[in-house]
């Protein structure tokens, strides 16, 4: 008796590592997935402010040195959500 019960033990020991391996592949998977989405929307968002690569790149810069700052999310989001209320 107390090897069948040892032996359920080891099984749910082997049950249990299979899928722990089987979710960290799968959080692996995702995320890459959100990787590639966010570089994806980057690259989305470089393209709409038609900036060549050199004024990207000095733009980029600047931020990086303070010397540009850029407004909260917050405001952004706030005023957005403004002008989409006036045009309906």
């Amino acid at each position: 008796m107390t090897n069948s019960k040892l032996d359920r033990i080891e099984k749910d020991i082997a049950k249990t590592r299979a899928k722990i391996l089987e979710q960290q592949s799968k959080l692996k998977t995702l995320e890459t997935q959100k990787t590639e989405e966010e570089n994806t929307r980057i690259v989305q968002m470089v393209k709409a402010v038609e900036l060549d690569s050199t004024q990207l790149a000095t733009f980029l810069t600047a931020y990086a040195n303070g010397e540009i700052a850029l407004p909260k999310l917050e405001a952004v989001y706030t005023n957005n959500q403004e002008d989409n209320e006036d045009e309906a």
